[in-house]
């Protein structure tokens, strides 16, 4: 991970929004293969149920269902139409449309989280199954597994002989998704880095990115932990212009004007996504999704009020 002093002015002045533009760049993309249909269906095994399904197209763009009414995404891509679909490759059955509720929050259309990229959208109809969003504080270290949209990665990166990364390449429409782990936690932002780690489904991301859901496993079930938001991915080979690209070590390349000196071990890459534990009551308290047993609870007070009407009649 990155020197926290380094991290702190990325987050403030170096940390690239991910997706200023709807196909401005590609999407997860995975230190493991440059193989366009790798990852683009349900993980199984260890990542299995964490959060493919939950996850769904907003515009250009990807969101989480967290109510049975309600997805979060990122608010600095601005507003992608009136329209939420749940893509058949994520539900397993068929593409379905779900409408926006243009009337949510006083006719605004949509709540934002004050002081964070997060946005809440409420859709007309019903989502068939939601994300349970994490409300704890031990996010940092452990494995997670995070989603994006767009194309597959580039041509090689090199520079004084070695591979670096990969180019952007421009967006397919495609969903994939990718794990790495939490290494820090700053303010309201998780941070993992893209390490040259094989086998582990080692993933970062670049444009295109922003809004899909990232999720970390807490006992048996996985939980919605943070939305993602920024990447390091401007860099140039000899300072002048640069180019976009996924890099797990930035030695030998500039970043702006700056050359980042080469170490014996990489220097790497870190993306971040908008934490979403810190703002878990706000969350909680706009989409109101009563726990299963409130639910029973609401439906034996309705009954039995129903019940006592009979009785007074």
């Amino acid at each position: 991970m990155a020197p926290l002093s380094r991290i702190l002015f990325n987050c403030g002045l170096m940390l690239m929004l991910i997706g200023m533009t709807a196909g401005d760049g590609q999407a997860i993309i995975l230190y493991d293969t440059g193989d366009p249909s790798a990852n683009t269906t349900a993980p199984t095994g260890i990542y299995e149920d964490s959060g493919w399904s939950y996850q769904g197209k907003y515009g250009g763009y990807l969101g989480t269902m967290i109510s049975p009414q309600h997805f979060i995404t990122a608010q600095h891509f601005g507003t992608q139409g009136g329209t939420f679909v749940s893509p058949a490759a994520m539900n397993g059955t068929a593409d379905i449309t779900y409408t926006i509720d243009a009337s949510a929050n006083g006719s605004v259309g949509y709540w934002d989280i004050a002081g964070t990229d997060l946005r809440i959208f409420k859709i007309n109809e019903t989502f068939s199954s939601y994300a349970q969003i994490y409300t704890g504080t031990s996010e940092a270290g452990k494995t997670l597994v995070t989603h994006g949209l767009g194309g597959d990665r580039g041509a090689e990166v090199i520079q004084g002989g070695d591979l670096k990364g990969w180019l952007n390449t421009p967006s397919d429409g495609t969903a994939r998704w990718g794990a790495n782990q939490v290494d820090a936690i700053y303010s309201d932002f998780l941070f993992a880095d893209f390490d040259a780690v094989s086998g582990q489904q080692e993933a970062t991301f670049s444009a295109n990115d922003s809004g899909g859901g990232v999720f970390i496993q807490e006992g048996p079930d996985w939980f919605l932990a943070g939305v993602n938001y920024g990447v390091e991915r401007y860099f140039s080979l000899d300072g002048g212009a640069s180019f976009e690209a996924a890099i797990f070590d930035q030695g030998g390349l500039y970043v702006g004007p700056s050359l980042i000196a080469d170490q014996p071990s990489d220097i790497t890459t870190n993306w971040a996504a908008s934490r979403i534990s810190t703002s878990s009551t706000e969350i909680l308290s706009i989409i109101a999704v009563p726990e299963p047993g409130s639910l029973v609870l609401l439906a034996l007070g309705a009954a039995a009020a129903v019940r006592r009407r009979r009785l007074s009649v």
